[in-house]
């Protein structure tokens, strides 16, 4: 009788310490939910897909599911860019004439026609420090190849945002961020922004990008 009240009050214990675990950890890539997943949602848990009219404006859910064959599916704009699109695995794609060879699991995030910016927004789930690492990168080297804007923006902010250029043909096809901090609250936002850049069309702007958050404490 002893035995079998104890064996109960540990699984009582365990299922009360389960209960209160939240993840800390949080990979934007692989966690992406796209079009073609049975679940798929958006937003779905932190993570919401779309897109702004201008780097700090009002950011707007992509509810248009895209579907490039044979691999690459994500969410769109109504008009198909901006739009933030997962590949599934190693395959060269065509985009109008041009071939693109995309790694498995690559995200892409391409801008739109008139300046708009590709989002990808992480909501908060609890208060606390996050720390994030990753890289934007060109993906894209047709005609003069990637030539980006990238940011990281708290809460649609400028101030403390990271920032970065995306230039393949200038040498620079990576803007990298290592061990970035941010304080949040429940419900602030991060937001990681693609846009068409100093030559300001969207061309052969398809942009990578690998991100780590983390909370801290």
């Amino acid at each position: 009788m002893k035995v079998a009240r104890l064996t109960l009050l540990v699984g009582l214990i365990a299922a009360r310490a389960a209960a209160t675990i939240t993840a800390s950890c949080w990979d934007l890539a692989s966690e992406f939910n796209d079009s073609k997943n049975q679940d798929a949602a958006n937003p779905s848990g932190v993570w919401s897909y779309g897109w702004k009219k201008n780097l700090t404006g009002r950011f707007f859910l992509a509810t248009t599911p895209l579907n490039e064959l044979p691999s690459r599916s994500g969410w769109s704009s109504a008009s198909g860019a901006p739009a933030d699109i997962r590949n599934v695995r190693p395959v060269t794609v065509t985009i109008g004439i041009n071939r693109l060879p995309v790694g498995a699991g690559a995200l892409d995030l391409a801008p739109g026609l008139n300046g708009e910016y590709a989002v990808v927004r992480f909501t908060a789930p609890i208060k606390g420090t996050y720390t994030i690492s990753g890289q934007f990168y060109a993906m894209d080297d047709n005609d003069i190849g990637t030539t980006t804007d990238v940011w990281i923006l708290i809460n649609d902010n400028k101030t403390g945002a990271f920032s970065g250029q995306v230039d393949y043909p200038g040498g620079a096809p990576v803007a990298s961020f290592t061990s970035v901090q941010f304080p949040l609250k429940k419900g602030d936002t991060l937001d990681f922004e693609v846009g068409y850049g100093a030559k300001k069309d969207f061309f052969y702007d398809n942009t990578g990008l690998n991100a780590i958050i983390e909370k801290i404490k």
